[in-house]
């Protein structure tokens, strides 16, 4: 009877023993396949995945949405590829299943050019850009660069902190003189307004992409800067419009501040060709949590769009696409911004003569 006991014991703690490890598959993971850059970007919250995939991140087109389960065989999702009116039209499906130090992903690619696929992804070398706070990653064990006043670096050790905190204060205004002000009233928002590119958070290789598609009745995106290193990408979801103010969260998986994973919370507003936004977060510690909110209500960061171009790593634009959006809904596209058509109107220029 006590090796019955003893045995039943032993059986009991079978499926722990084999139970994933979340860390190990959450985040972005990458490989090339001949010649063409395949990125997936894992958010995980219990059994729920989310996330995204691309191919040349900073073009908008070859963004798809992923969706799936985590459970002791590791992944199971789709990934559901969309136009710009947001119809679905063509999933692929796929598992992934982590073999230390890689991501073995299997599964069919539909679409033009599909098929069964066998794909062994890694984790980018370069890992996360240093900021002036204490940065923490997956894999642990890395150290990180703190950059101090002067761009003086400290060391912060990767793998999540303990710390835990509350809201975020909104980010400073800006502006210069008299500080920021909008370049016109707050727009009454819906998703084709938000959609498209945003950039902002500076210049070169390293600004951030913004990218927000229509998914459905739905809106989800993803961020990135730079653009082909998943450690510098995120993806978007639980977007909701509430009059003038877009809600939506940055999903951290395995990189971020203070401790991960988490979501920062974003709060926009649109005016002309800006999105203006403010962030918080609810992982801060004690002593940031608790500084009083900034009331200022234009403070934060502007980003600019929506940018109808592909970005700084894709094919160039066919300017022919461009007449197509001027000559079918120009309206909207005025009232919508009127930098982003005058834009339009000169880079079609040439074609219309």
């Amino acid at each position: 009877m006590k090796k019955l006991t003893i045995l039943f014991t032993a059986l009991a703690f079978l499926p722990s023993a084999f139970a994933q490890n979340a860390d190990d598959y959450r985040g972005g993971w990458k490989t090339e396949v001949n010649g063409v850059p395949r990125t997936y970007e894992f958010s995980i919250r219990g059994e729920t995945v989310r996330g995204v995939y691309c191919t040349w991140c900073a073009d908008a087109t070859t963004l798809a949405f992923v969706d799936g389960r985590f459970g002791r065989d590791g992944l199971s999702f789709t990934v559901t590829h969309v136009d710009n009116n947001g119809k679905a039209t063509f999933t692929d499906i796929g598992t992934a299943k982590f073999k230390k130090p890689s991501l073995v992903v299997t599964g069919t690619l539909a679409g033009p050019g599909g098929g069964n696929f066998k794909w062994t992804m890694i984790k980018d070398d370069r890992g996360p850009d240093p900021l002036p706070i204490p940065i923490v990653m997956l894999p642990p064990g890395r150290e990180i660069p703190v950059l101090g006043r002067g761009g003086g670096p400290g060391a912060a050790k990767g793998g999540p902190a303990a710390t835990k905190g509350s809201v975020a204060a909104a980010a400073p205004g800006g502006g210069g003189r008299g500080g920021y002000v909008p370049p016109g009233p707050w727009l009454k928002l819906t998703p084709d307004i938000v959609a498209g590119s945003w950039l902002g958070f500076g210049t070169g290789v390293n600004k951030q992409y913004f990218i927000v598609k229509k998914v459905g009745s739905k809106l989800r995106g993803m961020v990135c800067g730079r653009c082909d290193n998943p450690y510098t990408m995120a993806a978007l979801d639980d977007f909701v419009i509430d009059g003038e103010i877009l809600h939506f969260n940055i999903l951290h998986e395995d990189w971020g501040d203070y401790s991960i994973p988490f979501d920062k919370h974003v709060a926009a507003r649109i005016s002309g060709n800006e999105m203006r936004i403010v962030t918080s977060q609810d992982n801060l510690p004690p002593e940031l949590a608790n500084r009083p909110p900034n009331t200022d209500p234009n403070a934060g960061t502007s980003l600019i769009g929506p940018n109808p171009s592909r970005g700084h790593d894709a094919e160039p634009l066919e300017v022919a696409s461009l007449i197509e959006v001027l000559r079918e809904e120009p309206e909207k596209h005025v009232k919508q911004s009127v930098f982003s058509a005058r834009r339009l109107y000169a880079q079609t220029a040439n074609m219309r003569k």
